[in-house]
């Protein structure tokens, strides 16, 4: 395993922030984003929850400004964006598609993901792998390295119809999945829950892409990793690092599903290290 263990007490500097714009992007869903900095790097942050908004990842996530411009957006279905069904995996991929053909039309982006985030951005990575230059990824699921194959469509069709139009149609589908106990640090910066749309996520993940599909992703990734059992239920970014050829991973001691809240100082001088070694500059999307 290609892996590095960080010492407490690297330290990153940050450049001050000089600018930060709003804007939505209109569309099935109106997509609510912030962008600040500028720089050679488009850096796109995917929230976690599902259901949750992107304000809870700030200001820790701020701190990648000092490699490029970063983008932030609500995810359908909660915070500043729009209400509109489906909210299954694949409508949060066109989103994202959506999103990055407004904010960066030109540019291959770096996806940054935390927990589902980053679930979704290996979806997108692995649906539309030509826009994107490069992967962050924190707090994998372990569910993310599930091996088999996808729920087939005859599969889907025994579940009761009337928990297939839920996800159709965007209605609570049942008690679903009840979430996991948070960290009480995270949990006072969650200003809104939407949980049907998390349960409807969850629902829709049955035919998300397998272990086989993700390890055709090439692209560098740099995968990072809290070490401390008492804070986590699981994680599979170890085992996500075994099946993508161009992947590291960065373990941090005394950190939990959250590396980036628990230690930031760390995670972030990972990731613009990991940023300012990416080969070449950064490319334009192939026309």
């Amino acid at each position: 395993m290609r892996s590095l263990i960080l010492a407490i007490g690297l330290f990153v500097a940050t450049r001050p922030l000089v600018s930060q714009t709003r804007g939505i992007v209109e569309g099935r869903s109106n997509l609510y984003y912030e962008s600040l900095g500028s720089g050679p790097e488009t850096i796109v942050v995917v929230h976690g929850g599902p259901g949750f908004a992107h304000d809870y990842m700030r200001p820790e996530w701020d701190r990648l400004a000092a490699s490029g411009r970063v983008i932030y957006y609500d995810q359908n279905g909660c915070g500043q964006s729009g209400r509109v069904a489906p909210y299954g995996w694949r409508s949060h991929v066109e989103d994202l598609d959506r999103l990055l053909g407004v904010v960066a039309a030109e540019k291959r982006v770096v996806l940054a993901g935390s927990s589902w985030g980053s679930m979704l951005a290996l979806y997108y990575t692995y649906l539309h792998p030509e826009h994107v230059r490069a992967l962050i990824l924190s707090g994998v699921p372990l569910g993310t390295v599930a091996a088999g194959p996808r729920s087939s469509a005859a599969r889907l069709q025994q579940q009761p119809k009337t928990r297939l139009d839920s996800i159709d149609r965007g209605l609570p589908a049942g008690k679903g999945n009840p979430r996991p106990v948070m960290e009480s640090r995270l949990q006072q910066r969650i200003k809104e829950d939407c949980s049907d749309v998390a349960a409807i996520i969850n629902m829709s993940l049955r035919d998300a892409p397998r272990s086989r599909e993700l390890e055709t992703i090439v692209v560098p990734v740099l995968v990072v990793h809290g070490s401390n059992p008492e804070q986590m239920s699981g994680d599979g970014g170890p085992g996500l690092v075994e099946l993508l050829p161009n992947a590291i991973l960065v373990t941090i001691s005394d950190a939990g599903h959250d590396p980036w809240l628990d230690q930031p100082e760390l995670f972030f001088a990972a990731a613009n290290s990991f940023l300012a070694r990416l080969p070449g500059a950064p490319h334009e999307r192939p026309r």
